[in-house]
């Protein structure tokens, strides 16, 4: 079982004589270097390398990464300066301050399990409704069919870049799509040889420590990072520690060309205190009822990628991906134990398993006098879980029960198709169709009171057009139509209500967009975005079913906003700002607001930087109240697990430091603090493995962090 103590400094060593081998490997590199290879089966026409990140968009004057004005959806692009300002020791902290998501604690993990959700979705826990991928690939364990994060598979000191996609997505991006788009963009391999050693201090015990380097070489370029990440957490036995790893290689062909491969492994542990009642949570809102509630995980994946210029600007590119988690859980039984009760303790065990290939590609072409990019793509996906089990034992050791005994396995074959083109110059139009089709989804369970067999065939015709019309240099309209879905999750089938009648099927959504975009690189850019999404159905794991509650519709406008202010240089103000109503459209409680869906959401943030390099910031987040079931219950329950979530403005500011050292080195040093005024909040969180309850946010939370990186 892994430990939850502070790094020691045996540890420390090793990261030091880690980043002295690749200082010591690496060779003196020449210009040119090549980007990151592009996500599997997520290549846009109008991609470009900016420096240091790798977006679909266009490079601006300053050269920081933006979306095209032309695009034809709603994007983001949260840069690095943006994330290392935020101070966030955890992905749950930075996630929130970026436009329309919104996240919340579950169940006392959240340093190693985030949840995340957006335009309305029903957050029901660990990030479900939203296509989550890490350079591209799925992040999640199995990407139909386990859509849920157990724990996130990427430290947050890795996270370069995040690229957040809301509208116009859903012929190209698969699967998972009703709610959005995330990808999370670690470092490309770098054009010059560079290393880096990065750490971070903070309270209740945290620490975290990188070590990167990379060099391209000729034709070849590599880099490699290591990272190690541990605490305490805020919680009584709440620590948690983490260890991730990643490798880059790249090579340009003397054919044209290149080829790339990224491989990861990841291991996590972490204690999972669940909620309290509203009598344990009076007493002491950070104490830990379930001790022996914990996470064990690991995960390793790789991604290839084969790209190929053609003649007349087409090209083509084969991909291929794996992936392997391994999870153990142990829960208390009963959540909240009366007199008399007796403890048990239930041990998860499963290896999730995915495999991807396929192959997409670009062909320009004129057709009625009017220049053409046709972008296709085809995909096979296999994914299965060889063994699930669940066994209950006695609380303070002894005999195990096996409870359960899963098999699952899922084919799914994606195909999309997607023309651009302007009619006149300053058109843009977009218009595509995917199709997925799963020819089989099967399972069984053996053991225990539950126990069912089926085998599934799902088809589903996904289409998608937007526009954009530029009629300024700084101004655009646009408009969208997509309809993306979520696929069922493996439990889904067996753990209905009623399994033998189970109408288990694709959760679909059709989402639509107008807005319109400003963007003066150099002084101010803003955005207002009109929205609304229908979803036909959606299924939560409340009450220990999967349950269907029926449609929900969301509407909301998001207001976005960038200001350099004028005559102070290096000031700038940066918002957002998202209402949303969401109802559900059917069912016993029809017309009541869907659970967690708040009704609104903004980020702000102010920032100071002078040449001589200090640089200040300030900012902020709101999420406004909500309820935690489809009933909207109003009072609390006795157990914490229901009642209206308050809503919650919370504060965070850093100072930092830049000095160039020798010649190509460069020193940051910073301080800060989250929650900077201590602002003490909650929820009421609903069922879960390890246990519902009333769970406390994160209090105030101090740090300090040196970086220093140098080029050779």
């Amino acid at each position: 079982m892994l430990t939850t103590t502070r790094a020691t400094w045996p540890l420390r060593l090793s990261v030091l004589t880690f980043g002295l081998a690749t200082a010591a490997f690496a060779q003196q590199t020449p210009d040119g270097a090549s980007p990151q290879s592009d996500p599997p089966d997520q290549s846009d026409a109008e991609r470009v390398v900016l420096p240091g990140v790798i977006v679909t968009g266009q490079a601006p004057a300053d050269n920081a990464p933006t979306v095209p004005l032309d695009s034809v959806g709603s994007r983001d692009i949260f840069t690095p300066e943006q994330i290392a300002e935020t101070g966030a020791r955890d992905v749950n902290d930075l996630l929130l301050h970026m436009p329309a998501i919104s996240t919340r604690p579950y169940n006392g993990g959240e340093s190693a399990a985030p949840s995340f959700s957006m335009r309305g979705l029903p957050d029901d826990g660990l990030t479900e409704y939203v296509q989550v991928l890490i350079d591209g690939v799925p992040a999640s364990p199995m990407p139909y069919s386990w859509t849920a994060f157990s724990f996130f598979p990427l430290t947050p000191d890795r996270i370069h870049a995040v690229d957040f996609m809301r509208g116009a997505h859903s012929v190209r991006y698969s699967p998972d799509t009703v709610g959005g788009v995330l990808n999370f963009i670690t470092e490309p391999i770098p054009e010059d040889g560079a290393l880096e050693f990065r750490s971070t201090f903070g309270d209740y015990g945290y620490s975290s420590t990188l070590v990167s380097g990379g060099v391209t070489n000729g034709n070849f370029g590599w880099s490699a990072t290591y990272v190690d990440r541990r605490g305490d957490g805020y919680r009584e036995d709440g620590g948690f520690e983490q260890q991730d790893v990643n490798v880059k290689l790249r090579r340009e062909l003397d054919s044209g060309g290149w080829w790339a491969l990224s491989t990861s492994y990841m291991t996590s542990g972490h204690q999972a205190p669940g909620g309290l009642t509203l009598a344990e949570f009076d007493q002491d809102r950070w104490a830990n009822t379930r001790p022996k509630n914990r996470f064990e995980g690991e995960r390793g994946v790789a991604d290839f990628v084969l790209h190929k210029e053609l003649s007349g600007e087409a090209w083509y590119e084969a991909f291929t991906y794996g992936s392997l988690t391994k999870r153990r859980l142990v829960a208390q039984r009963p959540h909240f134990p009366a007199p008399g009760d007796t403890l048990t303790l239930s041990d998860w065990k499963d290896d999730s398993y995915f495999v991807g290939v396929g192959g997409r590609g670009e062909l320009k072409y004129e057709a009625l006098g009017q220049e053409h990019a046709l972008y296709g793509g085809v995909r096979y996906q296999r994914e299965w879980i060889p063994d699930w089990t669940i066994e209950s034992m006695p609380y303070d050791g002894g005999a195990s029960t096996l409870t359960q005994d899963d098999e699952y396995e899922l084919d799914a074959i994606s195909v999309h198709l997607d023309d651009t083109f302007h009619p006149v110059e300053s058109v843009k139009i977009t218009a595509g169709v995917r199709l997925e089709h799963i020819p089989s989804a099967q399972g069984e369970n053996t053991v225990g009171s539950n126990t069912y067999s089926f085998d599934e065939s799902i088809t589903e015709w996904l289409p998608g057009i937007g526009a954009s019309y530029s009629f300024h240099e700084d101004w655009a309209l646009f408009g969208n139509y997509h309809r993306g879905f979520r696929a069922p999750q493996a439990w889904g089938f067996g753990l209905t209500p009623d399994p033998a009648n189970a109408e288990v099927d694709f959760e679909t959504a059709d989402t639509s967009e107008v807005g319109l975009r400003f963007d003066n690189f150099e002084s101010f850019a803003a955005s207002v975005i009109l929205w609304r999404n229908s979803y036909d159905q959606f299924f939560v794991f409340d009450s220990g079913f999967y349950e269907n509650l029926g449609k929900l519709e969301a509407t909301g406008v998001d207001l976005e906003g960038r200001l350099n202010v004028p005559g102070i240089d290096g000031l700038a103000l940066i918002g957002s700002i998202t209402f949303q109503d969401s109802e559900l459209d059917s069912g016993p409680n029809a017309g009541n607001q869907v659970p967690y869906a708040w009704k609104q959401k903004a980020a702000w943030r102010l920032r100071y930087s002078n040449p001589s390099g200090w640089v200040a910031s300030l900012g902020g987040t709101f999420v406004g109240d909500s309820f935690s079931d489809d009933a909207n219950t109003e009072a609390e329950s006795a157990n914490g697990t229901l009642g209206r979530n308050p809503s919650r403005t919370l504060w965070d500011a850093q100072v930092a430091r830049e000095w160039g050292v020798g010649l190509d080195g460069m020193l940051r040093l910073a301080l800060g603090a989250t929650n900077l005024f201590d602002h003490e909040w909650y929820v009421h969180s609903r069922g879960g493995f390890f246990g519902g309850g009333k769970v406390a946010g994160p209090p105030r939370q101090a740090y300090a962090s040196i970086s220093y990186k140098v080029g050779f």
